[in-house]
């Protein structure tokens, strides 16, 4: 069922800033008593009082928690980002005072006492510290976001230093709302966070400085959405809308990233790179897709060998002459470009040292995707215009396990070479595994070429997908037909307008076969690559059994909001596992968790959600014992 929208409580009179008590709004304060010692040492000593700063803040911590994780995710990470908001007094109150949101969770106020301390003494010691810049108020801003930045640093070296939570720490510029200096902080798993490709450090020139990579830009521009709406006149509501702010962020992320390598690597003129790219990615060379190398490297710095120097560089803003040069590429020749222009081909040097992180390659890959890579570490991807972080165009591990769980006895390995090389047809291909591959290579004889069979070795494997059709192959790697025309019927609901007849013709021949009886490798000639059957992961069964007791748990009263909205997602992650009866206990809880909600918001008579909404679990019928993995 779909999802209901949320309901607004407004309350009809009130203060804004009531105490709620221990509604799920309520914040920790900590006010720290200057007191003087015999040592004559000043300390402080934290008291708590419970009270707003401003009504939505538990609501706009959510909306930037919702942003991160989506704007992530469109770019194929997921590390169950977090947010926390972080707020100081302003002004020289002797009693100031710092608050967490969320109060309950991992870190106390009193944590942050000598934040602004050590912020200052790394403002002092600051390269920039001592630059004066032309006019008084440019250089009272600057030196307020030096100071700001400090304050950031130094807090995130507060909460990263909680090593035991694996959890890595990303700190915003602050916004003032209602007298305080507020911090937007997002967190990630770290492990998860260390998987994904970045380089290693981050390198300036002129002050500009580079990203460590396109997830960490995509950080840095969610973050800087979240000061903008604390900045505003009113006490904000919600960063913003996921759906109209996350895809502009990972754009922006992706423009950014590029360009801040381009002015540091190459010509700092070099801003409309990543633009250039997708515009000669979408443009055909002489009606056919064309492919191509580019090193992005400044000329005469060393780490390329120039093989051919063009007296007059070509401007890459003109897409027909960075398409045609792109042709002149290879295997080992690359046409060198500072970002802004091209000015000859050749290679990386034998002397390049990786570790330097100064010279990229920038590969048109299909029809309109490109890919940025150092050495042999790809960094980002964009297909169409659209931002992503590269993956491995075919999993071995899920196709391995796919073949083993469909057939049972086969060559893994023997199977795998031929998706692998099946997947390198820049003109595209299908490779048919049938449990009985010779009945099934006679029944389609009439409309495929049988074979002896046999193994078929790279060049042959070649040969054999130049000509229309699917190879068709048994679990053991051996091939019994090519040019196989692919039968079945349209089924009501399967399919995909947006993909070509290859794809369509072979979901409608693995549906008329049955499960248990072939995997099919398809890849298309925009470079995508599918398996069917797309198996589920397989689960231990004690797994889904804690995460539905953990919900059940956070649901009982008192009913803790945060931890039963992660049981929850957490749940709805492993929805298709669900038996009747856990489906039964989780619409339970998270009914139980909406009625709590609504009592709370009334009774604090404060402005806030009433109900969620929720979607209601039911089994799925695909669902068996094959994808529990054995006791």
């Amino acid at each position: 069922m779909p999802r209901a929208p949320p309901h607004w409580h407004r309350p009809q009179s009130g203060p804004a800033h009531s105490d709620p008590g221990r509604s799920p709004l309520s914040i920790t304060h900590t006010t720290f008593d200057v007191i003087e010692d015999h040592s004559c040492e000043a300390w402080r000593v934290p008291k708590v009082n419970n009270r707003f700063v401003w009504g939505f803040q538990p609501h706009f911590r959510s909306s930037l928690k919702s942003l991160t994780e989506t704007a992530l995710k469109s770019i194929g990470v997921e590390v169950a980002p977090d947010a926390y908001l972080i707020g100081f007094q302003e002004g020289e109150d002797p009693r100031p005072q710092i608050w967490v949101e969320p109060e309950d969770r991992d870190f106390e106020p009193a944590e942050f006492v000598n934040v602004i301390e050590r912020a200052d003494a790394m403002y002092e010691n600051h390269e920039l510290r001592s630059m004066h810049y032309g006019d008084a108020a440019s250089h009272e801003r600057i030196h307020r976001e030096l100071r700001d930045e400090c304050r950031a640093t130094a807090i995130a070296e507060v909460l990263d230093a909680r090593t035991e939570l694996d959890r890595q720490h990303f700190v915003g510029l602050p916004g003032i709302v209602d007298g305080f200096r507020v911090y937007p902080v997002v967190r990630v798993i770290r492990t998860r966070w260390a998987e994904y490709p970045a380089l290693s450090a981050v390198q300036s020139e002129s002050r500009v400085s580079t990203q460590l990579s396109l997830q960490h830009a995509v950080i840095h521009h969610v973050l800087a959405e979240a000061t903008k709406a604390l900045g505003r006149q009113t006490a904000p509501v919600e960063v913003g809308r996921v759906s109209d702010l996350g895809p502009d962020i990972v754009r922006h992320a992706l423009d950014d990233f590029v360009r801040r390598l381009t002015f540091v690597h190459g010509n700092w003129d070099g801003t409309e790179f990543a633009a250039s790219m997708t515009a000669v990615a979408a443009q055909p060379y002489e009606g056919r897709t064309g492919i191509g190398t580019v090193i992005l490297a400044k000329p005469d710095h060393g780490g390329v060998d120039t093989v051919v120097s063009f007296e007059s560089p070509i401007q890459l803003r003109q897409t027909r002459s960075f398409r045609k040069a792109l042709e002149m590429t290879g295997p080992d020749l690359f046409l060198l470009s500072d970002g802004s222009e091209a000015y000859g081909l050749g290679r990386l040097s034998a002397s390049y040292e990786p570790s330097d992180e100064s010279r990229f390659l920038v590969q048109v890959v299909a029809r309109g995707a490109w890919e940025l890579r150092h050495e042999r570490m790809p960094i980002a991807r964009v297909d169409n215009g659209i931002p992503t972080l590269p993956r491995e165009r075919i999993s071995r591990s899920k196709f391995v396990d796919t073949v083993r769980r469909v057939f049972g006895e086969c060559d893994p390995d023997a199977l795998w070479d031929l998706a692998i090389r099946a997947a390198d047809q820049q003109h595209g291909t299908m490779l048919v595994i049938h449990r009985v591959a010779d009945e099934e290579a006679g029944r389609l004889a009439p409309q495929a070429l049988a074979i002896a069979p046999q193994f078929l070795d790279a060049s042959a494997l070649a040969a054999m997908t130049a000509i229309d059709g699917a190879v068709l192959v048994a679990p053991d790697g051996r091939c019994h037909a090519v040019g196989v025309i692919l039968d079945g019927k349209a089924v009501t609901g399967a399919g995909d307008a947006a993909r070509g007849a290859r794809y369509n013709s072979a979901l409608r021949y693995h549906h008329g076969v049955g499960s248990g009886v072939c995997v099919i490798v398809i890849v298309s000639e925009d470079g995508m690559i599918d398996v069917l059957p797309d198996l589920k992961r397989q689960v231990g069964r004690t797994e889904v059994e804690v995460a539905v007791a953990k919900l059940d748990r956070a649901s009982r009263s008192p009913v803790d909001f945060e931890r039963a909205s992660k049981a929850a997602r957490h749940v709805r992650s492993l929805a298709f596992y669900l038996n009747q009866d856990q489906c039964d206990t989780v619409n339970a809880a998270q009914e139980r968790v909406e009625q709590e909600r609504e009592r709370l918001v009334h009774a604090s008579r404060q402005p806030g959600i009433t109900r969620v909404g929720y979607k209601v679990l039911v089994p799925d019928a695909a669902m068996n014992d094959s994808y529990f993995l054995p006791a």
